[in-house]
């Protein structure tokens, strides 16, 4: 027994192509709007031809012209109504219908009422044949419907005594023009109906990706904005992580000019005997008084401060544009609040506070470690306090001198 191996896949060429539901109802819309305006311009057109028509064959004083007047003023008083109509917004396929059949009934009449005529006349009914498919985008049905009632007018002419003094060549001719142009007709716009809808599903659906790009552009920025700042959050105090703190301290240091960077004040915190308070109480307890400490530290500062945890049980916060006894009260607020957290295990904190010198450039390494002798400077005075490195408090003198 043998196997035929084919692919599983659906041929493209003969699958058609799947238009989502209000991409359809859009290129409806937009094919009614269309073919108002194709109706307004083309009825209004027809109107002046008809007229200009007459106004030539009354020039050159064809035959019967008076005769025909009458039905050319009426044909185009309906194509000058239809194409005001459809721009009030009527439904426009009645009204390019009424039009059409209006002016080619005209035509026809021509034919038996001017003789002259009859080559430019028969030639005048195929180009609106043609015409009604190739520059009006209505619906198939309609158009059909047009094809239909200009055959069927142009046998009943041809058959009516009006055709009475046609050769049997001239009858012929007539018809078979009309079939002819209704042929090309039906052709021509059953494919520009096709492409017009083509263009326009494309046109929409390319309008709906972008649209859907968009959205998902602003959500990715949303997210790429809640990741950078996860990822700069310390998850246990709700305080700033070390990323964030180098980021924070070069920004401050970059401020300024090149020889005297913006003022600045950095205090660096520790919760005094950690180790023992977790060995004592719990490493939950513990986590409890880092999570205080930040919540003390995001209350008890300016909202120019930035407040960070700087490793274990140390914080540090950043204040911008302070001096030395503004910095020192600061830390002695944070301090203050540590010792009313009365629903946990009472913990004290110590810091350590450190005035940036200009002398440093951009570099935040001297600033840190002076923050950190200071905080030594608080653990070795008995804990529970603030202290100030001997620097700091050597430029806040020398200010006041200036002062």
């Amino acid at each position: 027994m043998g196997f035929v191996l084919s692919p599983s896949w659906p041929n493209p060429a003969d699958a058609r192509r799947f238009v989502p539901p209000q991409i359809r109802r859009r290129v409806k819309v937009a094919e009614r709007r269309a073919i108002r305006r194709a109706v307004t311009l083309s009825a209004g057109l027809m109107a002046v031809l008809v007229m200009a028509d007459l106004a030539a064959a009354v020039a050159i004083g064809a035959g019967n012209v008076l005769a025909l007047a009458p039905f050319s003023l009426a044909a185009a008083g309906i194509g000058a109504g239809a194409s005001l109509l459809a721009h009030r917004g009527v439904r426009a396929e009645p009204l390019a219908f009424a039009a059409l059949l209006a002016v080619f009934s005209v035509g026809l009449l021509g034919h038996g009422l001017m003789p002259d005529g009859r080559l430019l006349g028969t030639a005048e009914l195929a180009i609106i044949v043609v015409g009604a498919g190739l520059f009006l985008p209505w619906h198939q049905r309609w158009h059909a419907a047009a094809l239909f009632a200009a055959f069927g007018l142009s046998a009943g002419f041809v058959l009516s005594p009006l055709a009475g003094d046609l050769t049997p060549t001239e009858r012929g001719n007539l018809v078979v023009a009309v079939a002819m142009a209704g042929l090309t007709s039906g052709v021509g716009h059953q494919l520009w109906q096709r492409r017009l809808r083509g263009m326009l599903e494309q046109q929409f659906a390319l309008r709906q990706l972008s649209r859907y790009a968009q959205r998902q552009e602003a959500h990715v920025r949303e997210l790429n904005r809640e990741l950078n700042h996860v990822a700069r959050r310390d998850s246990l105090t709700g305080v700033g992580n070390r990323l964030a703190l180098d980021e924070a301290v070069a920004r401050l240091l970059d401020q300024g000019d090149r020889l005297r960077p913006l003022p600045f004040a950095m205090i660096l915190f520790d919760i005094d005997h950690f180790k023992a308070y977790n060995d004592e109480h719990g490493h939950l307890a513990g986590d409890a008084a880092l999570g205080r400490l930040g919540e003390i530290l995001r209350q008890a500062t300016r909202g120019t401060d930035l407040a960070f945890r700087y490793g274990g049980e140390e914080f540090l916060l950043l204040l911008p544009d302070v001096d030395l006894p503004g910095a020192m009260a600061v830390g002695e607020r944070v301090r203050a609040a540590a010792l009313e957290a009365r629903d946990l295990p009472p913990f004290t904190v110590s810091g350590g506070v450190a005035l940036c010198d200009p002398a440093d450039g951009r570099d935040p390494e001297p600033l840190m470690r002076r923050a950190d002798a200071a905080l030594y400077l608080a653990k070795r005075a008995g804990r529970d306090r603030i202290a100030a490195d001997e620097l700091s408090v050597a430029m806040q003198r020398h200010e006041m001198a200036l002062a």
